[in-house]
């Protein structure tokens, strides 16, 4: 018989045994891209470090250790056409890369910015649109703001409900810094690496620009009963798809991305790029292509139920170029992986110099 100590033990092991239960039963939260589109986005731009003879050996050193497999990047477009595997975790930069979105239905804080997680993901910018009447997303796009019209200063008190996600990559990309600098432990910098990895990747995808972040007010959503949730459509749906066919849209994926990657226009740039002026760019410039997506989303549904191949394949001209869905996400999700190259390269230069004028003083 248990006695009264026991008991209560006991009780607190159900308990705890319960509350992991819930986790690890808890749906996927659909804040951001899916998980795998985060671990590969973090895969590839460690990989692109990885084959650069001038990343210095010792960064080299720590981002073979976050993989802790560098099986994982040698085969890359395998990784693409296998069905995503929800329940692996892997540690190290897997795991952080998208361990941001676990943290949304717990309902944690963030500090420095006295709001919870769900608002570290996305920026409503249309919130910001001088005219009342505008701030909200028109499915021809006109609702767009200015840069001009987003102030640097997470204190504005539209950001409580407009969202955090400049503000969190710049914070995110400091940590980096910070960590890399002082070196407390290589976890910690695997931690602020995908973390960095997981909001700039937001700032990409183009719902998360908006107010109207499933779709709700395109045209072909407005008298449907129930909505259409475009979000999940373009997030995770690739690589969750398990129709005959899917694999070949996989397949036209990664080939849309690697012709992205080798367009890469910062690689010969040596200005600095500051991480919230990134994000912020990445995130006007998908407001962009909301438009677009709300006719295709017309396309996919006009038999009634949603048809992922005239989604992915529905395409416009965008300049000069035919783009299909299937490609912006590809060059969208190529450009945030350059961009997190370049920015873990610039983070470990800057905290060498710092390491520097510490040892000067």
């Amino acid at each position: 018989m248990l006695q009264p100590k026991s008991k209560s033990r006991a009780k607190a092991l159900m308990a705890s045994i319960l509350v992991l239960l819930w986790l690890v039963s808890w749906p996927p939260v659909t804040q951001a891209w899916a998980r795998k589109e985060h671990v590969f986005i973090t895969r590839v731009a460690v990989k692109l470090l990885l084959d650069q003879a001038s990343t210095p050996p010792a960064l080299q050193a720590l981002l073979r250790e976050g993989l802790g497999n560098t099986d994982k990047i040698a085969d890359l477009e395998k990784f693409v056409l296998e069905v995503e595997e929800t329940l692996r975790l892997d540690a190290g930069l897997d795991l952080y890369s998208f361990r941001p979105d676990e943290l949304v239905g717990l309902h944690s804080l963030v500090p420095g910015f006295d709001s919870t997680e769900e608002k570290m993901h996305y920026l409503d910018t249309d919130e910001f649109n001088p005219q009342r009447s505008r701030q909200v997303f028109a499915a021809d796009g006109s609702n767009k703001v200015l840069a001009r019209s987003l102030p640097r200063n997470p204190r504005d008190p539209r950001y409580k409900s407009a969202g955090f996600v400049t503000f969190r990559a710049e914070q995110c990309y400091k940590s980096l810094i910070a960590s890399l600098k002082t070196n407390y432990s290589n976890e910690q910098v695997f931690l602020w690496l995908g973390y960095l990895s997981h909001y700039i990747s937001d700032s990409y995808q183009p719902y998360h620009s908006t107010i109207d972040y499933q779709g709700f007010n395109c045209a072909c959503n407005v008298a449907r009963e129930p909505k259409h949730r475009f979000h999940g459509d373009m997030e995770g749906l690739l690589f969750r798809d398990t129709r005959a066919g899917a694999e070949a849209l996989r397949l036209q994926f990664w080939q849309y991305f690697q012709a992205a990657l080798n367009r890469d226009i910062y690689g010969a740039s040596k200005k600095r790029l500051d991480p919230y002026l990134v994000s912020q760019s990445a995130l006007l410039s998908g407001y962009d292509y909301l438009p677009m997506l709300c006719r295709a989303g017309e396309v996919a549904l006009a038999q009634g139920e949603f048809d992922a191949d005239a989604w992915f394949n529905y395409s416009e001209m965008v300049g000069k170029h035919k783009l299909t869905l299937l490609e912006l996400k590809a060059a969208r999700m190529a450009e945030a992986s350059l961009v997190l190259n370049r920015l873990i390269l610039q983070a470990w230069q800057e905290a060498q110099q710092k390491k520097g004028k510490g040892k000067q003083r």
